[in-house]
């Protein structure tokens, strides 16, 4: 099984186990998608491109603000939350329904986050 099967079938699972991910992708940080299982009706691309901007802004407040690393980063927006976590060389990211278990959001990304590093390798 290559590694963009392996990614796309950790989505999956991840959104099994929480009801309120509608979608999910695995991103570099340049932006280009490497693994999505984001609903027909979104635009992939545009996700991909706005996670990487935000992951960078993110990256950058967090070294300016406290000297420290960036983690994660929860969205919330009138119809819903985007979730980004760092998971390695690449990004996790996560499209919910409005008013989501953010707590249980949050510890699946992080378990998923983990499995990705795996897979793809720990940033130097």
């Amino acid at each position: 099984m290559s590694k963009v099967e392996q990614v796309t079938q950790i989505l999956q699972d991840l959104e099994e186990k929480v009801i309120d991910i509608i979608g999910s992708a695995v991103i570099r940080t340049n932006g280009l998608i490497i693994a999505s299982a984001l609903p027909n009706e979104a635009n992939e691309r545009m996700i991909a491109a706005m996670s990487a901007a935000l992951l960078g802004t993110s990256k950058r407040s967090a070294e300016a603000l406290f000297n420290g690393l960036f983690r994660s980063l929860n969205l919330e927006l009138d119809k819903g939350n985007m979730f980004l976590i760092g998971a390695g060389r690449v990004i996790l990211v996560a499209i919910t329904r409005k008013e989501p278990n953010i707590g249980l959001v949050t510890l699946e990304m992080e378990d998923t986050s983990n499995k990705i590093k795996d897979i793809f390798g720990v940033e130097e």
